[in-house]
C-alpha cells in the first residue's frame, strides 16, 4: 500500500532521450546526435550501426548504455 501511495508521488522522468557521442581516434568528442528510439535495446541496435569511422558511445541523459568501437578496431585493416 505504501509503494503505491508513494509510487504516485513520483514525478515522470519525460521521454527517453537518447544521445549518440561520436569519438575521434583520439577519444576526443566529434559530435552529438540524438537518436529516436522507444527503448534501451532499440537505441543500442540502431547506435551499433552508426560506429564506421569512429567510436560512438551511447548515452540516455546521464545514463551511460554502451560504447562501440570504430570499425578499423573491431576489424583491422578494414576501410571505413
Amino acid at each position: 500500500m505504501f509503494t503505491t501511495i508513494v509510487g504516485a508521488f513520483t514525478p515522470d522522468p519525460g521521454p527517453l532521450a537518447y544521445r549518440a557521442i561520436r569519438l575521434s581516434s583520439s577519444g576526443g568528442v566529434e559530435g552529438v546526435e540524438r537518436i529516436e528510439a522507444r527503448n534501451d535495446d532499440e537505441a543500442i541496435a540502431l547506435t551499433s550501426r552508426m560506429a564506421n569511422g569512429y567510436g560512438v558511445d551511447l548515452w540516455e541523459r546521464g545514463r551511460f548504455l554502451d560504447s562501440f568501437p570504430s570499425l578499423s578496431v573491431r576489424m583491422p585493416g578494414a576501410v571505413a
